[in-house]
């Protein structure tokens, strides 16, 4: 890497990413704003030239319950925990109204012909590698199912595990299926198992390192292991709070310093959040994405930084 470069992800996941533990109704809020902070996110990219990965999970590709269940892979998940998987509920009744909040080609459409914005795998069904009764045919025909419905449309190269959840053989399986480049964990104690087992303690001193340095910059410079690239995350970029409204600047000044840090050394700083974080609070949030990309042009023009998605960033 010859200059420090600034990398953005985004899971896309709408309902699918919480659908085990909210209801709609209880996030609703949040995402029918996903319909409005996309086209702004992406009119921000646009404007400041950033390139980004949208991890998006596969059932987002369809339009229907209907048309999704014709396109089950060949073998379903059976997590211990039955409520992780999501297909009893999808052969359930659903409302037409739903459908916004379980499909989205349109705004799938919307990034793909956006400037460098990358597409990629979030899985198929949101998939969850590290949960008891995890088997590894059932995530192989998840990540097969999910390079059938890109096709020849999108060229798959990376992928974001949902819950920040990836092991040896999960890694082993996305390889195989054509897959070079995954978002790591940060190598911090507090971050390395991702959601895995985010007792009160973790979740204490992430909050507190969101506004004050407890974990360092978390910068990194991707490696290939075993014939894979680890492009490992350095900050979740936690939603405007109206709560925390104090704590704001303190947030950004945080993300900041580890953008100057990875420009000054020839590293990466990977931001990444989801799109229905940004689903309530709109403008706000939107002003402290925009504070933080007029920064990176700042360190473009200073260090000759580069914004590159997750692709652009091993295979340029």
């Amino acid at each position: 890497m010859i200059d420090g470069t600034f990398t953005i992800s985004l899971d896309f996941e709408l309902f699918w990413g919480i659908r085990d533990k909210r209801s709609i109704e209880d996030y609703k809020a949040n995402l029918d704003g996903v319909w409005i902070a996309i086209p702004k996110i992406l009119y921000l990219f646009n404007k400041y030239n950033i390139h980004a990965s949208w991890a998006t999970v596969g059932f987002l590709f369809f339009d229907s319950f209907n048309e999704l269940c014709k396109n089950f892979p060949n073998s379903l998940p059976k997590y211990k925990n039955e409520n992780l998987s999501p297909y009893e509920y999808i052969v359930g009744d659903k409302e037409n109204d739903e459908k916004i909040y379980h499909f989205a080609k349109d705004l799938i459409k919307l990034i793909a012909e956006s400037s460098g914005q990358e597409v990629t795998s979030h899985t198929f069904s949101h998939f969850y590698t590290e949960e008891e009764n995890y088997a590894k045919d059932s995530f192989k025909d998840d990540t097969k199912a999910f390079m059938q419905i890109c096709n020849n449309n999108i060229d798959v190269k990376s992928i974001v595990f949902p819950k920040n959840q990836m092991n040896q053989e999960s890694l082993k399986i996305i390889k195989k299926e054509g897959i070079s480049i995954y978002r790591g964990n940060p190598k911090h104690w507090a971050y390395k198992n991702g959601d895995i087992d985010k007792d009160f303690k973790t979740k204490a001193f992430r909050f507190i390192d969101t506004f004050f340095n407890l974990s360092g910059y978390k910068t990194s410079v991707p490696k290939k292991t075993n014939g894979l690239y680890n492009v490992r995350s350095s900050m979740f970029l936690r939603p405007y709070s109206q709560k925390f409204k104090i704590l704001e600047s303190l947030k950004l000044r945080r993300i900041k310093k580890a953008m100057l840090y990875a420009a000054k050394n020839n590293e990466n700083f990977h931001l990444w959040w989801h799109p229905h974080n940004f689903g309530v609070n709109i403008e706000e949030n939107m002003q402290n994405l925009e504070e933080i990309l007029k920064y990176y042009k700042y360190l473009e023009e200073r260090y000759n930084m580069k914004s590159k998605n997750m692709k652009e960033l091993i295979y340029g």
